[in-house]
């Protein structure tokens, strides 16, 4: 295994831990027994936690960008976005990285990138929506991606770790669909 593809798996590995147990469990230890190596070799890869926090903000935020980019290039926008969102709670990602992104050991220019990079995706979500039921945006598409973006971490931090979200879940999601009616034209 090449030196990146054994970064990448700690990463995962990291990322693992801390969707099932939450940022408090993220200790240079137990991140190296959830990957099933050494805390050295975790070492060897990553300068110290802050290196280690860093990749994990990164990659979340890459995955994240990449999943919103996908709902958007569906025809069906509106249903990608209802099950991506319904995914992430699930998953534990975006709160994981809402939750890496108020620990002070996170580096400001990986948070800024992996925002950037989810709000540039959510941006061609809201303008697909939109685009589905044949209108325009009335306001600046950065806002509506905004908002996407907010409800979808404002969901992720309110479930329950790994919860199946209940109906006011569902009612959120159209609370929003009805709201992007109203931004466009």
């Amino acid at each position: 295994m090449s030196r990146a593809e054994t970064a990448a798996r700690l990463t995962r590995a990291a990322i693992a831990l801390g969707t099932a147990r939450g940022v408090g469990a993220l200790s240079l230890q137990a991140i190296a027994n959830e990957a099933s190596v050494s805390k050295a070799l975790l070492l060897y890869h990553f300068a110290g936690k802050t290196a280690l926090l860093d990749a994990m903000v990164a990659a979340l935020g890459s995955a994240g960008a990449e999943r919103l980019r996908a709902a958007g290039g569906r025809p069906d926008a509106m249903a990608a976005w209802r099950a991506l969102a319904r995914d992430e709670v699930l998953a534990g990602e975006a709160a994981l990285l809402a939750a890496l992104g108020r620990e002070a050991e996170v580096g400001p220019a990986p948070i800024a990138e992996a925002r950037a990079a989810r709000h540039t995706a959510a941006v061609t979500l809201a303008a697909a929506i939109l685009a589905e039921v044949g209108l325009t945006p009335r306001v600046p598409p950065a806002f509506i991606g905004a908002l996407l973006l907010r409800q979808l971490d404002g969901l992720a931090a309110a479930a329950p770790r790994g919860a199946l979200p209940d109906a006011a879940f569902d009612a959120e999601l159209d609370a929003l669909a009805l709201a992007l009616l109203a931004f466009g034209h």
